[in-house]
């Protein structure tokens, strides 16, 4: 069941958000011109999207995945006998690393389209993100599959690890590459939320890339915030100096990202806490009481669950993608500190019971420190990780997209007027 529940929440929104934001963008372009009008942006998408300076920018990105993926199996390989002797399963992290890699990769698509979309448009931004996550794919590919056929050739060449079968040393990295499907949506929300609204059939100008990284980072603030990012946008494009310029975008870009929790997050995050504790207290003791294998699963559900709705409603309410994820940012970083405070005392019960590790309730501990080592083991925690943000990110994406479709409701509007 939470196995279920963990696929809806964190795999579910995402996708199904891009195909309903695709599906509206594409009915439209029909509308207003018909097919042979769709076709024509389509082939107009296609042709911005690799324009300088984004191919030179693919290119980079395929170079640095290829020289990080070489470099981090390098490393995977000289230390993944150790596990054992430093206390967790290094194939297990490796593997919880790969995801959050995922998410990596999906914001940085997210962002390229984004960029590009503020420059070119919807469809451009769309094409150029689709084109990042190609481009961390071939990087990775090309350096990982020649080292998997070399393992596949000669295994005895490298290391053995007792609880992984024939073949499956390399497993992190294709599970990596695996991971990169999650990601697929984000190039479409990354140019949703980044594209602008175009006048008369007219692009707005992008004239350089300070202006782009103030445009971004001040395009989606709070509704009582965004007059100030129109004073930063109008007052950058007064400067004419490069390096002031520079200078005044980063300070603004700063300033925005800087910028204090939208209302409301902290008594958010208290509850998402107090929930997480108790939930995590009471999932120990039932499993403790019948015998169940360990409270890793509700870790991994629940507050993926809670984290989800706090950036639904943050964002929904402020209709900000960028509020939504600081208060899923901090809610979440109050589930860590509930988690740890909750499964630490309770790791000591499940040793002194003799009932196993809290985590899993495989073994039985042979000390009560290694039972609260056990609840710190990094493995654990990068996958709580990895999947908390999936269901955070997926959160404030479904509520900014509720949001604005809310205050463009004209319903909504009249019924605020009065």
């Amino acid at each position: 069941m939470l196995q279920l529940l963990l696929f809806l929440v964190v795999l579910a929104p995402a996708p199904l958000l891009a195909i309903v934001v695709l599906t509206v963008r594409l009915r439209d372009a029909v509308r207003q011109g018909g097919a042979g009008a769709l076709a024509a942006r389509t082939r107009a998408a296609s042709r911005d999207s690799i324009g300088r300076p984004v191919w030179p920018g693919l290119i980079a990105v395929a170079a640095a995945a290829g020289v990080l993926t070489a470099g981090l199996e390098r490393a995977y390989l000289a230390t993944v006998t150790y596990g054992p002797r430093w206390g967790f399963d290094m194939a297990l992290l490796a593997i919880m690393l790969g995801l959050l890699a995922a998410v990596g990769c999906a914001a940085l698509a997210g962002l390229a389209a984004a960029a590009v979309a503020r420059a070119r448009g919807f469809g451009a931004g769309t094409v150029a993100g689709l084109l990042t996550l190609v481009a961390v794919a071939v990087g990775t590919a090309s350096a990982h599959l020649p080292l998997r056929a070399a393992y596949l050739a000669e295994p005895d060449r490298f290391p053995i690890v007792a609880n992984l079968a024939d073949g499956d040393l390399l497993i992190p990295f294709e599970v990596f590459l695996g991971a990169l499907i999650w990601a697929l949506p984000w190039p479409v929300l990354g140019a949703a939320l980044g594209s602008r609204t175009e006048t008369a059939g007219r692009r707005h100008g992008v004239r350089d890339v300070w202006q782009l990284l103030l445009d971004l980072a001040t395009a989606d603030l709070p509704e009582s915030r965004s007059a100030w990012g129109a004073a930063l946008r109008s007052e950058l494009a007064a400067i004419d100096p490069p390096a002031e310029r520079r200078g005044f975008a980063l300070g603004g870009v700063w300033t925005a990202l800087r910028y204090g929790q939208p209302p409301g997050a902290w008594a958010r995050a208290a509850g998402v806490a107090v929930v997480v504790a108790a939930g995590s207290f009471a999932a120990s003791r039932w499993s403790l009481e019948h015998g169940r294998g360990g409270v890793l699963g509700f870790w991994m559900a629940v507050p993926s669950v809670l984290l989800l709705a706090v950036a639904l409603t943050t964002a929904w309410r402020n209709r900000s993608f960028g509020s939504g994820l600081r208060a899923g940012a901090l809610a979440g970083l109050a589930a860590l500190v509930a988690v740890l405070a909750v499964g630490i005392p309770e790791a000591v019960v499940w040793a002194n019971e003799q009932a196993g590790y809290l985590s899993t309730g495989d073994a039985v501990p042979p000390t009560w420190q290694s039972a609260v080592l056990d609840v710190l083991r990094p493995e654990f925690l990068v996958g709580m990780i990895a999947f908390w943000t999936m269901g955070a990110v997926g959160g404030a994406a479904l509520g900014t997209a509720l949001g604005r479709l809310r205050a463009d409701n004209p319903h909504h509007a009249t019924t605020k007027a009065r």
